[in-house]
């Protein structure tokens, strides 16, 4: 099944910058032409309409159970106090289909581009026995209409 993904994480900039910035008086100076040959980093995709809402949660996963099959985005985003992670596993043979990379932290939220094949998937988080605990859900891709 062609389920390929490719990950793309988002982070926060450094910590404390008025702090370090009073601290370093020199460093602050230089702040600016740092910040300034620095490239912004692209978010409009987090912000895309038509990403997936994935709420991970203690110990819940919030997202549809139906999905269309294809390209498809998925904006994961830790909302528990706890790191987990995601994995679609076809629920016939135990096969794992696709993970996230690392577990996903606190706070964090992650783009994932997928191409869903149409049919029956279970989603799971398996930190430490949180399937047990309610992460896990059955996902249906439903193949597109015919034009």
């Amino acid at each position: 099944m062609p389920i390929a993904a490719a990950l793309l994480a988002l982070g926060c900039g450094g910590e404390g910058g008025a702090a370090n910035a009073a601290a370093n008086p020199a460093r602050a100076a230089a702040a600016p032409e740092a910040a300034a040959s620095a490239p912004e980093p692209d978010l409009s995709a987090v912000y895309a309409a038509d990403a997936v809402d994935v709420a991970l949660l203690e110990y819940a996963i919030g997202m549809p159970s139906r999905l269309p099959a294809g390209p498809t985005v998925l904006r994961l985003s830790n909302q528990g106090f706890e790191m987990h992670n995601l994995k679609l596993v076809d629920p016939a043979s135990g096969e794992v289909l696709w993970e996230t990379e690392a577990d996903v932290n606190t706070g964090e939220v992650r783009l994932v581009e997928l191409d869903l094949s149409p049919g029956s998937y279970t989603v799971v988080c398996d930190v430490a026995g949180h399937d047990s605990r309610g992460m896990l859900m059955t996902l249906t891709v439903e193949a597109s209409p015919a034009p």
